[in-house]
């Protein structure tokens, strides 16, 4: 079997993006499935993978390590690294056709059924006040969710921010997560991303402010490429630190666990090299006692591949959920995805175990992407 055309499916999906799924196709009519939302720029994306295309037509997509081995060091930048993550999750579910199991099954073995899941509310949430968020996740909570996460710091922009005291500008993202708190009780977990806006100083000041809302985890405070800072904040707050979203490759993944900048690491498989790689990431923290908590904001295809690897780590944590986007959302997959209790339940059909519904799709294909950025990079 070798791959005779790859292409592009973009899903319009509302304000913040759009949802953008590869096809690879092959000389003996299977096709596989993957997700390249989010690389920061979907036309450019699109060009990139034409690129590769050039590059693997002819070759095998169920010889995985070779086309990691020739392509790892092929990409540019985050597109680059989406445009191939995507290309090797529909590879991974070719090879999972090929050998009739699941991907799971292809990835050494399942260690669980249910997936359990974190709403992230941000992206719903367009009313940006405490009272918004706070009613977006008791609805999330109230369809089964327990546990979410929110990016609660919009005022955090400017360099010449107002930094410290009553009147910082990070106060009004402790007063949104201080009303999701009340919103849905002690009980619920609570998960905040700072979107790399603080300082180390900065970040252990907001840590201490959130202190007593007794967060899930405190994500992403400074850049990831400070791993000096984000050790120093790990060392000093009482709530895990999570990071890590945005790598590529294990061996960035490793850097970062080695260097004690994560309590909680967060692949991504749109971006962190596909399938393979977001294993390797989760058996490493494992393996160290770190929590393997895949970044997810993404369609449902990525949420479904995601939910594949998360299935095989023993240390897995928490997938991430993209709560309220649409409410076609479950249905742009055949069979449907099927979300429980706040839980994903894995499909056991060879593969990925879904397929694009080709009708949903053709009500909400994107239009011609402009050469500009067309994601929006923080989600």
């Amino acid at each position: 079997m070798r791959i005779a055309r790859i292409a592009t499916v973009g899903v319009r999906v509302n304000h913040r993006g759009d949802w953008i799924f590869v096809h690879v196709e092959t000389d003996e009519g299977l096709t596989g499935l993957g997700e390249a939302s989010h690389s920061g720029n979907d036309h450019l994306l699109r060009e990139h993978v034409r690129e590769l295309e050039r590059t693997l037509v002819g070759l095998d997509p169920t010889n995985i390590s070779h086309l990691r081995t020739l392509l790892r060091g092929n990409r540019a930048g985050r597109i680059g690294g989406t445009a191939w993550s995507a290309i090797e999750q529909a590879c991974q579910d070719l090879r999972g056709q090929v050998m009739g199991v699941p991907l799971h099954q292809v990835l050494g073995g399942k260690v669980r059924d249910r997936v359990r899941l974190y709403a992230n509310i941000n992206r719903h949430v367009e009313a940006r006040t405490p009272q918004g968020f706070a009613r977006a996740a008791a609805q999330a909570v109230k369809e089964g969710f327990t546990a979410l996460k929110l990016a609660p710091f919009d005022e955090v922009k400017a360099s010449e921010r107002r930094r410290s005291g009553a009147a910082a500008d990070w106060r009004m993202g402790v007063e949104r997560v201080a009303a999701v708190r009340d919103a849905v009780g002690p009980a619920v977990e609570i998960a905040v991303d700072c979107h790399s806006r603080f300082s180390v100083k900065e970040a252990l000041a907001v840590a201490e402010a959130l202190e007593p809302l007794n967060l899930f985890w405190f994500e992403e405070p400074v850049p990831v490429r400070d791993i000096a800072g984000l050790a120093a904040i790990a060392k000093r707050i009482r709530q895990p630190l999570a990071t890590a979203e945005s790598l590529f490759g294990a061996e960035a993944f490793e850097a970062v666990m080695a260097g004690g900048a994560a309590d909680v690491v967060m692949p991504d498989v749109k971006h962190a090299g596909g399938l393979q790689e977001t294993l390797v990431v989760g058996e490493w923290a494992t393996v160290r006692g770190i929590g393997f908590a895949p970044h997810n904001p993404s369609g449902p295809v990525a949420t479904v591949a995601s939910g594949q690897v998360a299935a095989c780590v023993p240390g897995f944590t928490l997938l991430e959920y993209a709560w309220g986007e649409v409410e076609w959302r479950a249905d742009l997959l055949d069979p449907p995805e099927r979300i429980e209790d706040g839980c994903l339940i894995l499909n056991d059909a060879p593969g990925l175990g879904h397929r694009l519904n080709s009708d949903v799709v053709s009500e909400h294909r994107a239009a011609s992407l402009s050469r500009t950025d067309s994601s929006k990079a923080q989600v």
